[in-house]
């Protein structure tokens, strides 16, 4: 018998530091993808893990695809039980599911563009900056919700 913990749905320093050592660094990505499974859990009243599906759309390559790996520690999602997918496309978007109920949560354009531009200039300390207001954003600030 599978005994499911929920995942916790409120961001934490320990949710990120689990998260870096998963992924290997932090980065404003990531930081986007944890944000979006948190979002995902409290909005579905999902536990993780088991009860949710998720299916990623982004271009498929780093830096944009370090959104998975943030989605994978925050929602319990993870390639090797099927329960997420990745498809190429424009943007930052995921659709998750869990039993009968479907949220599409998309990263704002404006936000996106912020994250490359500010990535583009190679800085550590602007990088980081950004980090902490992604974390600390309330979700319509970031996100559109369907």
């Amino acid at each position: 018998m599978r005994v499911e913990i929920p995942k916790q749905r409120a961001w934490s320093q320990d949710l990120l530091d689990r998260a870096v050592e998963f992924h290997g660094h932090g980065g404003p990505f990531m930081v986007v993808g944890l944000r979006m499974g948190l979002a995902a859990l409290r909005r579905l009243d999902a536990k993780g893990w088991f009860d949710l599906r998720c299916r990623v759309s982004l271009r498929w390559k780093p830096p944009d695809s370090c959104v998975i790996d943030g989605i994978q520690s925050s929602t319990g999602c993870t390639m090797g039980k099927h329960n997420i997918e990745v498809g190429e496309g424009d943007g930052i978007a995921a659709e998750f599911t869990s039993a009968d109920m479907h949220l599409r949560i998309t990263l704002r354009r404006e936000v996106l563009e912020r994250i490359r531009r500010t990535l583009a200039e190679e800085r550590e300390a602007p990088v980081k900056d950004l980090m902490a207001e992604l974390i600390a954003a309330p979700d319509l600030d970031l996100f559109e919700f369907s």
